[in-house]
């Protein structure tokens, strides 16, 4: 765990794979936490798709001890161009599915 991967070790994995290593990263999830910035959420957006994001705003950690960053974070996603169904996967949906509730 924290060893770093000799470019030999690279050279196995990378040709182990069976599809380019920037398509694995698209099975993660990311989440809104961006400090009220639109632009990181829709780049998210473009890279994960709407079925990998999920909302999250880094609450408490903000000057007004929690309500600012999920107030942002907020107004950002509802102003954005995006469907209502984009819309409640991100708030919901995705991590209902996630979490299996």
């Amino acid at each position: 765990m924290g060893a770093r991967t000799t470019a030999k070790d690279l050279q196995k994995v990378l040709k182990a794979l069976k599809r380019p290593h920037l398509e694995y990263f698209k099975e993660f999830y990311a989440d809104t936490a961006s400090f009220g910035s639109q632009k990181a959420i829709e780049h998210a957006m473009e890279f994960f798709s709407e079925d990998r994001v999920m909302f999250a705003s880094d609450a408490p950690f903000d000057p007004e001890g929690g309500p600012m960053y999920i107030r942002d974070t907020m107004a950002v996603i509802d102003r954005m161009d995006i469907s209502d169904a984009a819309r409640q996967k991100i708030y919901q949906d995705n991590a209902v599915e996630l979490l299996g509730l």
